[in-house]
């Protein structure tokens, strides 16, 4: 890579004037002297203002030692350097430099921009949707950032497993088992609370079929006229006068609901190497389970104490709100403990990075989450949490129904049918994924260029339409003017590895959303302007070298972000 060469022998010329001025520059310092790829053509290709943060070590003018440094700037790639301002050191690549290092592209391929510079193992955790029914398209964001996330790690050299936490045990798992019960065996209920709609409806006549009748009549007697008090009253009347039928509706209802998502997951080409059930975690009476180890790790840290029969973790000296109860009074669990014992599992596959991606409403979990990881972890591992908001969906200017519990909203394989995967996925990582997203369905399937993803697909149509008609020969002659006169994508192209590099440090998807973007708008325009077959065969070779570039460039950009790039449309 010519931008890391160059950084190398910028950074060797400035420990050796240091040297020459009896100075010693420290690490950090030498840190800060690097180039950046400059925005525009006439800022040079690479641009530094590394000697402004120098002067006040070499009690130099800026200027006086930008001239010192660019005059030792020997690099043959290097066609010209200019001063410019109070200090900045713009450098000019040689159109012939630029010419072999498209030509290099090109023989790379589809390895172009992959770098592996970086390693570790991450374990990244994302969707988790409770298995009570279909994924909603808030959800899919979740789904998209986190598959997307992935494979910019993997490009710059992370081995990433990403598993997805089934919460197959607590209330709302009893909730649902419920709610499939009653709807098999009762003719009518309260539903208040219930989940409704009608995969419900359907869950609960296939397992009828399947079980048949129960063995005697359902008596639920005096229930509460709070809600939530009436839903646990029904859960603990199947569990205790329905046990066998309890067990099979719950086992039953969780697989088929499970079978959704992932269908729904793998219509997106959304794949999760790992499938954790929360009920693998065991109980606290266990003490092989992770729940008994979690549990006795953070008492062992002594951040524990007892108070009215509960067990209490410090989490407030861990930057968190308030202590968090452990196990409650009656020895049971906390939705907390759970997710504790999760992460203690978590830990103990010794992974080095763990990566949770949640719906912005879970917010409040980091603090305590991350007291417990730092609690339990060992000296090497780390954890993050990434945040997404969720979608609003408009068609026709009006606002979707978004409710779960009621079975009354927009599911994700209903958006799926009714656009395909490709351009939600672009849409859904066009933001920022802590930014609230208002997707417009109309705007979705637009076929002009106010549609940023058929405006991208677009501009590889029109890639692969030209090369289908001819093909970029290396061994014909390049007219360097005309790789001059595409600035934008050459240094784009040019500097792909490190940009990708950049975006996934970042954790930033949305960032490549946006290259693409303007690559694809920048080649429209080079179209635009530039007849690329033409008869003089020079000119026509060169442009097709750009073309067979950009191509390659969006192809590449759209494979990271899991989207299938078009030939036709």
């Amino acid at each position: 890579m010519i931008l890391i060469d160059l950084n190398q022998l910028l950074k060797k010329i400035v420990i050796e004037v240091a040297n020459e001025n009896d100075l010693t520059l420290n690490e950090k310092i030498i840190e800060q002297v690097e180039f950046e790829i400059s925005a525009e053509k006439s800022r040079g290709d690479f641009a530094t203002s590394c000697c402004l943060k120098l002067t006040k070590y070499f009690k130099k003018k800026p200027v006086e030692l930008a001239e010192i440094i660019a005059a030792n700037l020997n690099d043959k790639r290097i066609e010209n350097i200019k001063i410019e301002g109070p200090g900045f050191i713009n450098i000019f690549i040689s159109a012939e430099t630029k010419s072999e290092l498209l030509k290099n592209i090109i023989i790379e391929g589809d390895k172009w921009g992959i770098t592996k510079d970086y390693s570790g193992r991450i374990l990244l955790e994302f969707v988790s949707s409770n298995p009570t029914g279909p994924l909603h398209v808030g959800h899919g964001r979740g789904a998209v950032l986190g598959m997307a996330i992935a494979n910019l790690l993997e490009n710059i050299g992370y081995e990433v497993t990403k598993e997805y936490y089934v919460n197959d045990a607590g209330r709302q798992i009893s909730i649902l088992t419920s709610s499939v019960l009653l709807n098999a065996y009762v003719e009518t209920f309260e539903t208040d609370g219930t989940y409704e709609g009608e995969y419900i409806k359907e869950l609960a006549k296939t397992f009828k079929s399947n079980f048949r009748e129960l063995d005697k009549k359902i008596d639920f007697g005096s229930l509460d006229d709070d809600k939530d008090i009436r839903l646990d009253e029904i859960s603990k009347y199947f569990k205790s006068e329905f046990s066998g039928a309890w067990k099979e509706a719950k086992k039953f209802a969780v697989s088929e609901i499970l079978n959704l998502i992932k269908e729904d997951l793998h219509n997106f080409n959304i794949i999760h190497d790992h499938w954790f059930s929360e009920s693998s975690l065991g109980t606290v009476e266990d003490v092989e389970s992770d729940l008994s180890k979690s549990l006795k790790t953070i008492k062992n840290q002594g951040y524990t104490y007892s108070k009215d029969g509960a067990e209490w973790f410090k989490t407030t000296e861990f930057g968190d709100d308030k202590d968090r109860v452990l196990l409650r009074e009656n020895k049971e669990p906390t939705y907390y403990l759970t997710d504790v014992g999760y992460h203690k599992n978590k830990i103990d596959r010794n992974f080095d990075s763990y990566i949770n991606i949640f719906g912005a409403d879970h917010h409040g979990y980091i603090p305590r989450l991350t007291a417990a990881f730092d609690v339990m972890k060992k000296e090497h591992q780390n954890i993050e949490f990434l945040l997404y908001q969720l979608v609003n969906l408009y068609e026709e200017g009006v606002k979707k129904t978004m409710s779960t519990r009621r079975g009354e909203y927009f599911s994700l394989n209903d958006l799926r049918e009714d656009l395909g995967p490709d351009v939600i996925k672009f849409f859904f990582l066009e933001k920022k994924s802590d930014h609230p997203m208002d997707f417009d369905i109309d705007l979705a399937k637009d076929e002009s260029k106010n549609n940023p993803y058929f405006y991208a697909q677009y501009a590889y149509v029109r890639c692969c339409s030209i090369l289908a008609k001819s093909s970029f020969d290396p061994t014909v002659e390049i007219d360097l003017n005309e790789i001059e006169n595409c600035y934008e994508i050459t240094s784009k192209a040019i500097n792909y590895p490190l940009i990708l590099q950049e975006y996934a440090l970042e954790r930033s998807p949305h960032s490549l959303v946006h290259f693409i973007k303007d690559f694809s708008a920048t080649f429209h325009s080079f179209y635009e302007q530039n007849p690329v077959l033409s008869e003089n065969n020079v000119t026509s070779n060169s442009r097709l070298l750009i073309t067979s570039i950009t191509k390659l460039i969006l192809k590449n950009s759209f494979k990271i972000l899991n989207v299938k790039p078009l030939e036709k449309m």
